[in-house]
């Protein structure tokens, strides 16, 4: 039956950046359909998790939680070698670890080489330290699936034009100075255009071993901590007029995770109510 597809009873699920505004709905999401869950994260929340009031916390008995700093490549390879020793196995990762430096919101002719080199370290150099420790799990199984975290600024360019007078610097960078004209600092696009373009290379190179590698693009998310006339702005620019609800992002995971898609492999599925439509 297709609703027995969806099932992960059985699946050792790890989840970096778990502990994240949309990883630990990830965590979340993948324990109700029956995986065994890591949620594997730095200790200290993000600014946009720890202002979330709206999220279930998922350190729960049945998540267990591992502390751990992607850009350390002892850290991630101990990480794998935990979750292993308990699970013999990993058949899913989702990696949805990022970070914002103080500077993220600035224009970008003010914006500094550390903050750029911050981002980068996290969302790609990380991306590679845990997609090769645990590919190398996965190539001893001959299968698994990897679902990385990219976003629409992966695929088109930011329309700051709506972004005037929001709150965004103070809510998620904990950068109260006044950097209110610009979405993020230029490295954010690049280093998600560099998830896109991984997600390929690796559904290539392991494609043979039943190694499946995809990535999603969300649109905007819906944050409670978001002023009134930036979610007003960003909602006329969608065609479904709306941001998004942070679980339609979960079921997509679940889905690429699961073998109802066995047979996709190397897509980027974007999730922005139409913004990419026009």
């Amino acid at each position: 039956m297709i609703k027995d597809r969806f099932d992960l009873t059985g699946k050792t699920a790890l989840v970096v950046g778990g502990r994240g505004f949309l990883g630990r709905r990830f965590a979340l999401a993948l324990d109700e359909f029956g995986a065994r869950v890591y949620a594997a994260d730095m200790a200290e929340l993000s600014p946009a998790a720890s202002k979330d009031a709206s999220a279930p916390a998922n350190e729960t008995d049945a998540i267990r939680q591992l502390d751990v700093d992607v850009t350390n490549e002892e850290a991630v390879c101990q990480m794998v070698s935990s979750v292993v020793s308990e699970s013999s196995q990993i058949d899913i990762l989702i990696y949805a670890a990022t970070t914002k430096p103080k500077d993220f919101y600035r224009p970008f002719t003010e914006c500094s080489l550390a903050g750029w080199q911050d981002v980068l370290r996290v969302e790609l150099d990380g991306l590679f330290l845990v997609t090769r420790e645990v590919g190398r799990v996965m190539e001893q199984a001959k299968q698994g699936s990897m679902v990385l975290l990219s976003s629409i600024y992966g695929v088109v360019g930011n329309d700051q034009r709506i972004y005037e007078g929001s709150n965004l610097a103070a809510l998620y960078a904990n950068a109260d100075d006044g950097a209110q004209r610009i979405f993020s600092h230029a490295v954010y696009p690049a280093a998600k255009g560099g998830v896109i373009a991984l997600t390929r290379f690796l559904a290539a190179y392991w494609g043979h071993l039943g190694i499946r590698v995809n990535c999603i693009s969300p649109g905007g998310l819906a944050h409670p901590g978001e002023n009134e006339d930036f979610v007003a702005r960003y909602s006329a620019r969608v065609p479904l007029a709306r941001k998004a609800r942070p679980d339609e992002i979960s079921g997509a995971v679940v889905f690429l995770a699961s073998p109802a898609a066995d047979y996709i492999t190397g897509h980027n599925l974007i999730i922005d109510g139409g913004w990419t439509t026009w």
